[in-house]
């Protein structure tokens, strides 16, 4: 499997090799003082290097007390009136060391996604008649997995599948697809937190003959009219730090930079930082 998922002491965990990383996003009734010592055991076990959490207000004193350190703050992300953090736990050190190349180009890529911010979309960036964006159903799994093969075709160990994508459905995830035709060309997958009024963009894929069209534009706005103002008053994402396109994107869909999680995943073969961004339609 990609990722292993678990619950944990009431706590949703994601953890593997592929990242090297544990992530878990805490819960009402989980107990932090049993939790964080079980997280720190998981992760010398496992020789993982870093820990990270998503975790409310109430939960600052303990975690930042067990070494962890705000990365991101996501402002009324539980219910529309709790903040919310990203906080990190670097188990090795020099998973916290930043790259001094990398680092120049986070900052440019910062100072040009911000520029292009945009309470609302742009009226003259309109999806070509050829296009549709539907939700996806367990029948368009296969599709979603060979759309997953071509993206990562040099990358297999990336490549989520069949059996992967119903997990996720079974932990709340939704899925959807901008199709040319019958043709899937761009996907994303949601990660659904209805009990705290927010939701995830988890991750895009796009095909290969289809890059550099920005045709995620057209899927984050769908998601944005179809969520924000029903049940959900929150919507985030983390997006690879370097990637102009992507943040972009998200700048210019009035999504707001909440910081950035150093080192956080690999990318097909490289450690990538991630830019946190968040939306609110109210």
């Amino acid at each position: 499997m990609f990722e292993k998922i678990e619950t944990i002491e009431g706590a949703l965990v994601y953890h593997g090799n592929m990242h090297n990383r544990i992530y878990f996003s805490e819960a009402k009734e989980v107990d932090l003082g049993i939790l964080v010592p079980k997280m720190k055991e998981l992760a010398k076990s496992k020789k993982y290097e870093k820990i990270l959490s998503k975790a409310p207000e109430r939960s600052m004193d303990v975690l930042t007390s067990n070494g962890f350190t705000v990365e991101a703050k996501i402002p009324g992300l539980y219910n529309g009136t709790i903040d919310g953090y990203f906080l990190a736990d670097y188990v090795n050190e020099d998973r916290h060391i930043k790259d001094e190349k990398s680092l120049k180009t986070i900052t440019s890529v910062k100072t040009i996604a911000l520029a292009a911010n945009k309470p609302q979309t742009d009226s003259h960036f309109e999806m070509a008649a050829e296009l549709t964006i539907r939700k996806l159903t367990p029948n368009d799994f296969d599709q979603l997995e060979d759309l997953h093969k071509k993206a990562y075709k040099y990358h297999p160990n990336q490549i989520k599948d069949v059996a992967y994508f119903t997990h996720l459905a079974a932990l709340n995830h939704e899925f959807y697809g901008l199709f040319e035709k019958d043709q899937l060309l761009v996907s994303t997958i949601l990660a659904v937190h209805k009990e705290e009024a927010n939701m995830e963009i988890v991750d895009f894929i796009t095909h290969p003959d289809y890059r550099g069209q920005n045709l995620s534009y057209f899927l984050v706005q769908h998601i944005k009219e179809k969520k924000v103002n029903s049940w959900c008053k929150t919507i985030y994402t983390m997006v690879r730090a370097t990637s102009y396109g992507l943040n972009i994107t998200f700048s210019k869909h009035g999504f707001v930079l909440a910081g950035t999680l150093t080192n956080n995943c690999m990318v097909r073969d490289t450690l990538e930082s991630m830019n946190v961004w968040y939306y609110k339609g109210f």
